[in-house]
């Protein structure tokens, strides 16, 4: 099939899988009232690739077909190979400004580093590893969208998976047939289920290996979404069907998070990346650090991100007149060095890229230093942006009238109390209803809440940073100090 159409993607979600959402069942999710704008959304992408301008750019030809697929499944085995995947996911991440973390390239992403590390994933059982090849193979051909999860639900944190009373509430191995192998328990954080094909789920939390019982959660596997025996229950929605004049990020680029839960779902053989196999499984959370591949989409989702608010900060400070103050133009100069920052993480990340596994796996990936220190700081850094947006934006924030204000029998009295220094009312106010709806609604808090929590816990992050850093170079450093007096 090669790359797909923005129809052909719509058409190929219109199918009967289970998708939940107020208490009811969507019938179709291209035409949900709460889910449709963002289907639109996702369609819009693969629509791209379609653009004359831009298909060198997004596309390369496929190894075995020979048509143009998504630069996103390539394996890079040059810097020059990842540079040409960086302008794929700028445009991309451009289109949407930088609105969604879990556009379809970033599991393309994830799915092209574990075919580079499929050795790992066969190292006991060769078809293990073959069949992480043929999948990469199989949603590359047909430009698949892909949803991903890796964690379990938060019953009882404090004790391992089984030790739960309900062996079932992790995803588990419930049995096995010839066709394959039965599930049943839930996993998160599906996000963009509703709008995937496909659910990518890799062995990524590590398991006890002294502990049996634990084998029977040491299963990794791709299945349809639309698998019999599996369905989705959407959080609320933040897409209320408003006016994008009033919520201009909410009403398009609401990607949604959905619980997975499996019942009885068959996984057949040829979808199992990883079976029962504990100590593989653990030595894959080691090995096969997907995040050093897709932190190059999440880079660039951020600079992407950064520039639009870099400009609605400008725009702010300039059009109600607080940009010759020194604090303001500290505040936006802050902002400023945080999109230089993360560039400057991803270029040294670029630059240093290494071998797969040392040349035991396939091509290259970013080097992990920066992206390391990449994630423990964008966390913080960019819940202080959203700060700062507020401080400069201050009560103007809640005092937005609507689209139907602006239009409606008070329109006079608008225009003369919510006008700028150099901005009518309508554009003031539109300016900063596009800052509330980044900072102050749901869509808001939930990107802040994305951008701390999508790498996982930083506090546990920073843990074992701190418990595996190779601290030599540092201690001879003091050493050699000491020795010089």
């Amino acid at each position: 099939m090669a790359i797909r159409t923005g129809e052909q993607y719509l058409a190929g979600i219109r199918d009967n899988r289970e998708v939940w959402l107020d208490g009811e069942r969507v019938a179709d999710v291209t035409s949900h009232p709460k889910l449709a704008r963002m289907a639109r959304t996702v369609a819009s992408i693969y629509d791209l690739q379609h653009d004359p301008a831009l298909c060198d750019q997004m596309t390369f030809a496929s190894p075995t077909s020979g048509e143009p697929v998504a630069f996103s499944y390539m394996v890079p085995r040059s810097q020059e190979d990842l540079m040409r995947r960086k302008r794929a996911l700028e445009i991309i991440a451009q289109s949407v400004s930088g609105m969604l973390g879990r556009t379809p390239d970033y599991v393309n992403i994830c799915v092209t580093a574990a075919r580079q590390m499929a050795h790992v994933y066969g190292k006991n059982d060769s078809r293990f590893g073959d069949n992480i090849v043929a999948y990469h193979e199989y949603v590359r051909e047909n430009d698949l969208c892909l949803t991903h999860t890796f964690g379990h639900p938060q019953v009882n944190r404090s004790v391992a998976i089984s030790e739960l009373a309900d062996p079932y509430i992790a995803v588990g191995i419930v049995d096995t047939t010839d066709e394959g192998v039965i599930v049943s328990g839930a996993k998160l954080l599906a996000t963009l289920a509703p709008f995937s094909d496909e659910i990518f789920s890799p062995v990524y939390r590590p398991l006890r290996e002294a502990a049996p019982e634990d084998e029977m959660y040491c299963i990794g596997f791709s299945i349809p979404v639309n698998t019999r025996g599996l369905k989705f229950i959407c959080r609320q929605a933040y897409d209320g069907g408003q006016s994008l004049y009033d919520y201009p990020l909410s009403g398009q680029f609401d990607e949604m998070d959905c619980l997975a839960v499996f019942d009885n779902v068959l996984i057949p053989w040829d979808r199992v990346f990883s079976y029962r196999d504990v100590a593989l499984g653990n030595e894959a959370v080691q090995k096969i650090t997907l995040w050093r591949s897709y932190m190059q989409q999440v880079a660039v989702k951020n600079a992407a991100k950064l520039d639009l608010i870099i400009g609605m900060v400008h725009r702010i400070a300039d059009g109600i007149g607080i940009s010759r103050f020194d604090q303001i133009r500290e505040k936006v100069t802050e902002v400023i060095d945080t999109l230089a920052t993360n560039n400057a993480y991803l270029r040294a990340a670029e630059a240093d890229a290494v071998p797969v596994d040392g040349d035991l796996g396939e091509g290259i990936w970013l080097a992990s230093e920066p992206l390391v220190a990449m994630r423990h700081w964008y966390p913080d850094a960019y819940q202080r942006v959203t700060q700062i947006i507020q401080q400069l934006s201050a009560g103007g924030l809640m005092l937005t009238p609507s689209e139907a204000d602006v239009n409606g029998p008070l329109s006079a009295d608008i225009e003369k109390f919510y006008q700028g220094v150099d901005l009518k009312a309508k554009d003031r106010i539109q300016l900063f209803r596009l800052a509330w709806d980044l900072t102050g609604t749901e869509f808001g808090a939930r990107q802040t809440l994305y951008e701390r929590y999508f790498n996982g816990d930083i506090v546990q992050l920073r843990q074992r940073r701190f418990a595996s850093y190779d601290y030599s170079r540092a201690d001879a450093a003091l050493t050699s100090f000491f020795d010089r007096l």
